[in-house]
Parts: C-alpha cells; structure tokens; sequence
C-alpha cells in the first residue's frame, strides 16, 4: 500500500513537471518571432556600422597579435616598437581584442579571415575591403632563429605599401 501511495505521488509530480514545462513552452511561443526580429535587426544594424567603419578606417594597417605565451615577450618588445607608428597594434587575449572601443570590428575582421595560418596577421583596410596576410612562418623563424627582424619589418611594410592583397 506504501509502494502504491509512493508511486502515484511520483507519477503526479512528474505529471505537473510536465504540465509546467508544456505551460511554459506555449507561454514562450507568442516572444520567439519577437526575439527572432530583434536579432534580425541587431545584425543588419552591425553589418551597417561594420560597413561605416570600413569607410571611415579606409587605408588603416594593423599589426594584430596574441598571447601565446612563447612569443609574445617577443612580439611586443622586439617588433612592435620597430613597426611604423602608423601601423595600429592589435593584442588579441584568446578570443578577444584587448582595450579597443572598436573591438567588435576588428573581430569581425579577424573572424573573417578564410585562411587561418595562425597570429599574428596584418591587416590593412582599402576600398571597404579587409586585406589580410599571416606573417608566422617568418615571424617564427626570425624568433626561433634568432634571425635579425629587419627582414621581417620589411616584410610587414612592404604588405601594407601594396595595393593587392598578398599570398600567404
């Protein structure tokens, strides 16, 4: 008699578990075309202001690394107080750009790039559109080589002088 009391009260509380949630699921349905227009709206929105940034950062270099931990000491001792005081220096900390109110930007461009052969990268903005170029292959064998980084600047100025994105 105590197994059956016990029982029926399990199956009435999974019963009303089961009512909430089905309770809660038609009481959500009326908000998820809401939901789904906001979000619509809020990415036409960044794609117009990641278009407007593009205009006005027209012809800005960036020299982005990250913190992986064998070079950066390297890359932010050695080479970027040699790099172009025009060149904008980007520190990426895992996924995310570090301190920069345009942040979400220089994400997306870094998100966007189709190749990925690794940190750091150059990117120049020309005509609204994201040149990008990885420079690791000669960034690490200037390192590990303890080669000297003259070759390697020149390297870097000489994908941001060109008008043409270079092949990586």
């Amino acid at each position: 008699m105590k197994d059956l009391k016990q029982r029926i009260t399990d199956k009435a509380v999974i019963s009303l578990w089961l009512v909430a949630c089905v309770a809660i699921i038609i009481l959500a349905i009326p908000f998820i075309p809401l939901i789904l227009i906001y979000a619509y709206v809020s990415d036409k929105q960044f794609d117009k202001d990641y278009r407007h940034y593009l205009q006005r950062m027209n012809g800005t270099c960036f020299f982005c690394y990250n913190n992986r931990k064998s070079s950066v000491a390297f890359a932010r001792d050695v080479i970027v107080p040699k790099l172009n005081p025009a060149i904008e220096v980007i520190f990426v900390e895992g996924r995310e750009v570090k301190n920069r109110s345009d942040s979400k930007f220089i994400s997306r461009m870094l998100y966007s790039i189709q190749e990925r052969k690794g940190f750091p990268y150059l990117l120049k903005i020309e005509d609204e559109q994201v040149l990008n170029y990885s420079v690791n292959n000669q960034f690490y064998s200037t390192m590990i080589g303890k080669k000297q980084v003259e070759p390697l600047l020149a390297h870097i100025d000489s994908f941001f002088i060109s008008n043409s994105p270079s092949s990586n």
